[in-house]
């Protein structure tokens, strides 16, 4: 398995000084990604999904529980370790698309390289590369406020997929797109997934979008069920 997440459990505090309680999130959370899948989570506003993918992540800390990925514990990680760890491993695809307002579209691409070193020749290739590769490449010079959702959430994946990783985590990516755009995003994803052999992990409020994974998974008040295989034929 190239994920896999064994009964992780997560509460927030909440309340006034002296008088907190703990309000638990995540409870007993248990699954598992295979390579190339691409696995959906569905659940209403406040289930506790957006948490579990923050703490898969490594951006929060579970209470208990252990995260393996890649053969490797990330759950017992310091902020340092999964930072690296991100940069090396993970893409990220967000509702808000999350671009730089002041960098063109190929800067926004270039910016993951740029925190990764590569000299200025091969970022360029790279990126204009993708960018092709994504259907980018007669608005690489435009800045996001000049470009289509459709445009700004295809930067945004073209930013994720840019340092090669192996898993994509895709929080509600769909979620500001028009039924016409949030289909030719899916298909995108689909087609990353089938030719890079990408894993993604997309986060979505709506069935239809989690339908259209390789196993579906649904949250609610914490707790997460298999709802089996959506395109099995």
């Amino acid at each position: 398995m190239l994920i896999t997440v064994q009964d992780i459990n997560h509460s927030f505090l909440i309340g006034r000084k002296g008088k907190e309680s703990n309000v638990p999130v995540l409870k007993n959370i248990s699954f598992s990604v295979k390579q190339g899948e691409i696995v959906s989570i569905v659940g209403r506003s406040g289930s506790g999904k957006s948490t579990l993918l923050h703490i898969l992540a490594g951006f929060l800390k579970p209470d208990s529980g252990e995260i393996v990925v890649k053969d490797t514990v990330t759950s017992v990680f310091n902020e340092q370790q999964s930072a690296q760890f991100r940069l090396e491993n993970y893409g990220f695809i967000f509702q808000n698309f999350q671009l730089m307002p002041g960098l063109t579209a190929f800067e926004n691409v270039e910016l993951p390289l740029k925190l990764k070193g590569m000299n200025r020749h091969q970022r360029k290739d790279k990126v204009q590369q993708l960018m092709k590769h994504v259907g980018l490449q007669s608005v690489q010079d435009h800045y996001p406020n000049e470009l289509s959702g459709g445009q700004q959430q295809r930067v945004s994946i073209a930013r994720a997929l840019i340092t090669d990783p192996p898993i994509i985590f895709a929080d509600e990516p769909t979620g500001s797109l028009d039924s016409e755009t949030e289909q030719e995003v899916l298909e995108l994803i689909q087609t990353l997934n089938d030719t890079r052999d990408i894993t993604f992990v997309i986060i979505t409020h709506d069935d239809e979008v989690a339908q259209r994974a390789d196993r579906m998974y649904r949250m609610h008040d914490g707790i997460l069920t298999e709802e089996g295989v959506p395109n099995a034929v």
